[in-house]
C-alpha cells in the first residue's frame, strides 16, 4: 500500500528525503505504528493530518492517503 508523507519544521530531521514523499506501507498500519516507524519521538508531534483531517493515533491508513506531521509550535 502507498501513501505520501510530509514532516514538517524540526521533523524532517527524520526522513531521508525533503518535502513530499512515498512510501510503502502494510496494510491496516495506524499513525501510531507509522510514527514509530519514521522513528519520530512522541513527545515531538503536535499534531497529524490525513487527508486535511486531523487524526488521532488510532486512526488506520488507507491507499494514497496523504499524511503530515506537524511539531509543536511554541511562541511569545
Amino acid at each position: 500500500m502507498r501513501i505520501t508523507i510530509r514532516l514538517y519544521g524540526p521533523l524532517e530531521k527524520y526522513s531521508s528525503q525533503t518535502g513530499l514523499y512515498q512510501k510503502e506501507i502494510m496494510s491496516n498500519l495506524s499513525l501510531e505504528q507509522l510514527r514509530d516507524q519514521l522513528g519520530v519521538p512522541y513527545s515531538s508531534v503536535g499534531f497529524i493530518v490525513v487527508n486535511r483531517i486531523k487524526r488521532e493515533l488510532d486512526y488506520r491508513l488507507e491507499e494514497n492517503d496523504e499524511v503530515k506531521f506537524f511539531p509543536f509550535i511554541a511562541g511569545g
